[in-house]
Parts: C-alpha cells; structure tokens; sequence
C-alpha cells in the first residue's frame, strides 16, 4: 500500500519543447535587429552631426617651414597614413588668385618645423575664397592719387582694420541697397511698360479671338443666367435645380466666352496715344535711374579709395582687387571677416563659430555655393514643401473618402487600390519627366500663350463639345442621386472619366483663349511655359499622393461604425456624418499621411532637377509684395543643393564640410516640420478621445 501510494506520489515527465517552439532565440533576433537598426540610424546621424558640426570650427594658422626652404601659411585639415611611405598632411593654403589648388598635400618627411605665428589672419571675402598672410598696411588713395597711410605693421593694421571694416560694411550696405531697393523697382516698372507696349502692339494687330454675340443678345445670356441662378435656389425639385445649376454654369461660359468687348482691335491712333504715355513714364523713370546710378557710382568710388595689403608668405604678393588686377590691391570692403586665428582663443572660437553659424543661415551663397550662406535655399526648400501639403492633402483625402465611404466596393475599386500601391514605386525621376511634359510644356504653354493652333477646334465644333460635357454632367449628376446608385456605379464611372477627360480637351482645344504672357513670348522668355516653383510642387504632389491616399483611407476605416450608427440614429445626413465624426476621428492618421507626404517631398531630387530646383537663382520666390509668393520663378532647393556640393563643385574639399552642414540642416529641418504636425495630431486626436471633436 505505501508502495503503491509512493509511485503516485511522483511527478510525471513532460517531453522538451522542441527549439522551433522555444521564444526565446526569436526574442534575441527581434531584439538583435531593434538593436542593429537602432545603432544604424544613430550612426548615420551621428556622422551628420560631427561632420557638419565641425565645418564652422576654426582651426589655427600654422606656419610650415619645408626642408625645400619653401615656407607657406596654412590650416591643417587632416592626415593620412600610407603603406610603405610617409605619412602627409591635407592643408588648406587658400589665395587661389595666385593661380594655386586652395588644399595642398605635404609629406611629413619634408617639413622641416612648424609654428603658429602670431600675425597671421584669415581673410573671408566676397570672391575667391579666403586669403591666408601678413597684413602690412592699410592706406586711402586720394583724389590726387596721393596714397595717404592709416595703418601699417601688422598689430597697427589688425586693430585699425575693424574699425575700416565697419565703415566699408556700411557703405556696403547702402550700395546693395540701392541696387535690390530703389534701382531694382525701377527696372521692374521699366520692364512692366515694356511688356505693355508690347501687348498694345499685339492688339494693333488685331485679334483673332471670336465673338459673335452684340450686347444685346449678351445681355439676354446674362439675364437668364440671373433667372436660372434665382430658379435653382427658390426651386426644391431635385431634377429641375440640377437643370437649372447646368444652365446657369453654361451661361457663365457664354457670357464670358463671348463678351462684346473683348478681343477689339486698337487703331493706330489708340496705339500712338498709349505709347506716347508709356513713354512719358519711362522718360521720368529713366531720369530717376540715372540720378540713383550716380549716387551708386559714387559710392563705389569711394569704396575703390581705401585698399588693404595683405601678403603671402611664398610668393611675397599681396592679395589683388582682381586677378585681373594683381598689382592692385584689394578693397577694405572685399573683406567681410577678418580673423586672427591664433590669438582669438577658446571663447573668441566659440563666438566666431556662432557668428558663422549666424551668417550660414541668413546669407546668400557664393564661390560656387562653397562660401557664403543658404538662405534662398531654406526659403526655397519650405516653400515648395509647404506648397506640395497644400496641394496633396485636401486632393488625397477626397480620394480616400470617395473611395472608402460613397464607392461600391468591388473590382473597379480593387483594381483602383492596386494601381494607387503601385504608383507609390514610380521612380521619381520618371515623375519629374511627366510634370516637365505636362505641367511645363502642356498646361504652363496654354497658360503663356494660349491654345497650340493646331488644336484648337472651330467655334461651333468647341460649343458641340461643352453641350456633350453639359448632357453627361446632367445624368451623372442624377444617377448618383438616385437610391440605387450602386448597381450603376460602373456606369456613373465611366460617366465622370468621360467628363473630366472631354474637360481636359475642351480647355486645351479653346478658340477663346490667347494666353496671359504673349507679350513675354515676343521675347522668347516663358513665364509659366517653364520650370519653376508651382510645377515642382504639383509634381511633388503627384509624387506622394499615393502615400496620402492610403493613409488617409486606412484612418477612415478605422473610425468605428458604430460612431457611423450613432450619427445616423441622431438623424445626420452621409454627408453630415462624413463631416462631423468620420474626419475628426480619421485627423491624426491623415495628419500622419501628410508628415509622411512632407518628408518625402523635403528630401525628393531628382524630379526638382527637371521642374524647378537650380544652382543658384537670382531671385528669392517669396517677396514683400504682391502676390508674395511668385510660383513662376525658379527656387534652390537643399536636397538639391547638397548634389550640387558633392558632385558639380568646383572645388570639393572646400565643399566637404558644407556637404555635411547643409544635410545637417535639412534634417534639421525636416524634423522640425515633422515635429510640428506631430503636436498637431496628438492635440486632434487627444480632442477625439475626449469627444471635443
């Protein structure tokens, strides 16, 4: 018995889990890969971090005596080490007016010593880089041509020339002032009188635009277009008002179609009167340049009057006002910073490396985009991401709603969703290729200068067309009021392609349209015909409006229907409930759509090498006058510009550490935006929880 109750008592062997069930080797990979991507991504940002934080440093000035006897001024940048010989230094030696390379490579083995002499500065200046040496003295040229001295020696130079560079600074800046302020209006009206010569030249012509209507019968459009307007709001019948609205959209087209006084030729006796104003106009604003060109002139010259030599070492040459003037010296006002970089110390570094920082930032590039700053290039880089979210938001979220809450959802829908998941792996080149085909070319060229004439149709054939469009507007507008309408959505499909498609042609087939910048074709200069800001962000916008389109669709499936339910139960109409609980509830992941749109869009090259971005432009997008924001003009774009350093710089070692600073910038500011509208959908979305929606 106790025997018996002993084996009992024993507890019963389990097999061992086989190693295909066991969790704990998944747990190790997934973790190993958390950790792997994790290091990936911070090493990639840690490189971005050192690499353009660095840039702005300012390294001593050495002073490098060669076994040669050669003796040469110098930053040192970074050494190698080499297999089987000694290892060399990377200097930058600067003064490229003397016909040098800016970087030199020198051998250990041939440097005979090295020091950081206490005279030596760095001059940062407005063309050709920077210039390392000893300054000797500062001088004014008199108006006899006597040189009057105001400084020489080194220390003498170096205390006195802060004072010059302040006063040249200003004198700078009122140069610059007059050329972007006053001078630069005055060549915008200039301009803007020479344009309207020319359209008045074109309406000389004559103008082959019809019309064949007189006012009388004009004025019988308009009324009805007042009657039907008045019918469609006091009639309630569903049939009759959508009659009415189709009528009255077609009387707005004839009415502006054929107004009686567009498209009348001048006389020539209406030209000569214009153009006797016009040139009354220019004469005064002629006068006003010449008078603002003197000042200007005199300006210049006596900026030319104070001048600053300041020598190599190796060659004995002073830095010249010109390479084409070597034995000129150079102007105290082509200097913007001078530093003495061996005397500045730690805090006079951190100051000076702030103040660049400051200078990146605000100022325009030069040297090739290798010098100076990148403010055109973030106003650029904003405006066209800024742009793009406007463009793709609302068109994404619309597509998605239609899809997800009025389309039946079937095999025309299916075969929709597919094509939208595929659109998202175009190549992006090949969307810059179709936005410089049919947004350039195609809609910029109707815009400029009117329909292409082989085209366009005949008057009565284009009138043909809009009735057709009119006819099938009407019925799709009725079957899609209807009850049944899902059994005939392929048919109300087909109904709306065929709509928007004869649309398409009939704008581009118009005999009513000539185009708004004839006048600017005379002279071969297109204004929307072109690459620029407007097309990069609709071609941008195309770009991601698959990402939109299934985020914002994945958010409104995931609104609960039983928030649906209750807005019906409550007596709200589809629409009502669309608008007050399906996109409250689906904001943060449309919200998330657009981040994703937004971040795509800032980083995206290729297509803005097509239909917009340039190296450099000569002027910003964005100006303190109307219309603010000119979508015609082409813009500097980072992604863009970073391409431009790394691999079209003329000079890549200097350009090397603006590689990094301005993809640090662009990262910078792409989680900026990002962070932005994360706030935003976390504040929709905690509105959403609480039912403040």
């Amino acid at each position: 018995m106790s025997k018996k109750t002993k084996n009992q008592s024993q507890p019963m062997e389990l097999p061992p889990t086989p190693l295909q069930a066991r969790g704990v080797a998944a747990t190790w990979v997934t973790g190993l890969a958390l950790v792997l991507c994790t290091v990936m991504i911070l090493g990639l940002l840690g490189m971005i971090v050192i690499g353009g934080g660095k840039t702005f440093w300012q390294r001593p000035i050495d002073r490098v005596q060669l076994k040669s006897g050669e003796e040469l001024l110098a930053m040192e940048y970074r050494r190698e080490a080499r297999l089987g010989a000694s290892d060399r230094i990377l200097y930058r030696v600067g003064n490229r007016d003397l016909g040098q390379q800016p970087f030199k490579w020198i051998d250990v083995d041939s440097i005979e010593s090295i020091d950081e002499p206490s005279d030596a500065v760095l001059l940062e200046r407005q063309e050709w880089g920077i210039w390392i040496g000893i300054p000797e003295r500062i001088y004014e040229i008199a108006e006899s041509g006597e040189l009057i001295e105001i400084a020489s020696g080194s220390v003498s130079v170096q205390e006195e020339l802060e004072n010059q560079l302040g006063i040249a600074a200003a004198r700078r800046a009122s140069a610059n002032g007059l050329r972007s302020g006053p001078i630069a209006d005055i060549n915008d009206r200039l301009e803007r009188l020479r344009l309207s010569e020319l359209e008045a030249q074109l309406r000389v012509t004559g103008n082959s635009r019809p019309n064949h209507l007189g006012w009388v019968l004009w004025w019988a459009v308009v009324a009805a277009l007042i009657i039907a307007i008045l019918g469609a709001v006091r009639i309630g019948h569903p049939l009759a008002k959508r009659s009415l609205v189709i009528i009255s959209m077609l009387a707005v087209l004839v009415a502006y179609a054929e107004r009686p006084w567009a498209g009348q030729p001048w006389t020539q006796e209406q030209f000569e009167s214009y153009k006797a104003q016009i040139d009354d106009k220019r004469a005064l604003l002629t006068a006003q340049f010449r008078e603002l060109s003197n000042k200007l002139t005199a300006l210049e010259q006596d900026d030319a009057r104070f001048r600053i030599e300041v020598r190599d070492i190796s060659t004995g040459q002073f830095a010249p006002i010109s390479r084409s003037q070597m034995n000129e010296p150079m102007k105290v006002s082509q200097i913007l910073r001078v530093v003495p970089a061996n005397e500045i110390g730690f805090v006079g570094k951190i100051k000076l490396y702030l103040s660049r920082w400051w200078n990146f930032l605000t100022e325009d590039p030069r040297e090739a985009n290798t010098e100076g700053g990148v403010f055109p290039v973030i106003v650029g880089t904003l405006l066209v991401t800024l742009m793009l979210t406007i463009a793709v938001v609302p068109l994404g979220v619309l597509a998605a709603l239609y899809m997800r809450e009025y389309a039946k959802q079937g095999v025309m829908i299916s075969v929709l969703r597919v094509a939208i998941n595929n659109l998202a792996g175009v190549p992006s080149i090949v969307y810059g290729v179709f936005g410089l085909g049919f947004f350039c070319y195609g809609i910029g060229g109707v815009i400029d200068g009117g329909t292409d004439p082989s085209l366009v149709l005949k008057v009565g054939q284009w009138w043909v067309l809009v009735l057709v469009i009119a006819a099938m507007l009407f019925f799709v507008l009725t079957l899609t009021g209807q009850e049944k309408q899902s059994k005939k959505s392929l048919l109300i499909f087909g109904l709306w392609s065929g709509v928007a498609l004869l649309s398409v042609i009939a704008v581009f087939s118009t005999p009513y349209f000539e185009g708004f910048f004839q006048a600017k074709l005379l002279d071969g200069s297109p204004t929307f015909g072109t690459s620029g800001l407007l097309w990069a962000s609709l071609t941008l916008a195309l770009l991601t409006l698959p990402v939109v389109i299934v985020s914002a669709e994945e958010a409104i499936a995931a609104v609960p229907a039983s928030l649906r339910e209750g807005s019906y139960g409550c007596g709200a109409s589809k629409w009502q409930t669309i608008q007050r609980v399906v996109l409250p509830g689906a904001m943060p992941g449309i919200m998330t759509g657009a981040i994703l749109a937004m971040a795509r869009g800032a980083g995206e090259v290729a297509p803005l090498m097509i239909v917009g971005a340039v190296k450099l432009a000569p002027e910003l997008p964005f100006e303190d006058r109307f219309p603010f924001i000119f979508a015609d003009r082409s813009f500097m774009h980072l992604g863009f510009h970073i391409f431009d350093l790394g691999f079209k710089s003329p000079d890549s070692e200097a350009a090397r550490g603006y590689v990094w600073t301005t993809t640090l910038l662009l990262v910078t500011l792409v989680v900026m935006m990002n962070l932005i509208a994360i706030r935003i959908r976390s504040k929709l979305k905690a509105r959403f929880v609480s039912g403040q929606f």
